[in-house]
């Protein structure tokens, strides 16, 4: 299969700015833009490339600020209503211990 040229025109900064990402992620420009149409010729249009960013509604935020939260709250235990003496009996009481 014989290669052909893609050229197209950006602004200095955006391409450089641009090229450091693809090389820290270990891809160069060439092989950024055939994975591009790669998926173009995949998907058969282009809308992938202009899809906006999901804009999210304030009862969205709160969800997801509710469910973090939720992620760092203790998980109820037997021993929450329990004494240190409490507990260390209990403990030496289930290895059989007294």
């Amino acid at each position: 299969m014989d290669d052909a040229m893609v050229t197209g025109r950006m602004d200095a900064d955006k391409k450089a700015r641009g090229n450091r990402i693809l090389q820290r992620d270990g891809l160069s420009a060439s092989q950024a833009i055939n994975l591009m149409y790669d998926r173009l010729i995949q998907e058969g249009n282009a809308e992938f490339l202009a899809q906006q960013t999901p804009s999210f509604t304030a009862e969205d935020w709160q969800n997801a600020a509710d469910f973090i939260d939720s992620l760092s709250l203790p998980l109820p235990s037997r021993f929450d209503t329990m004494t240190k003496a409490e507990i260390r009996m209990e403990r030496l009481k289930k290895r059989g211990l007294v």
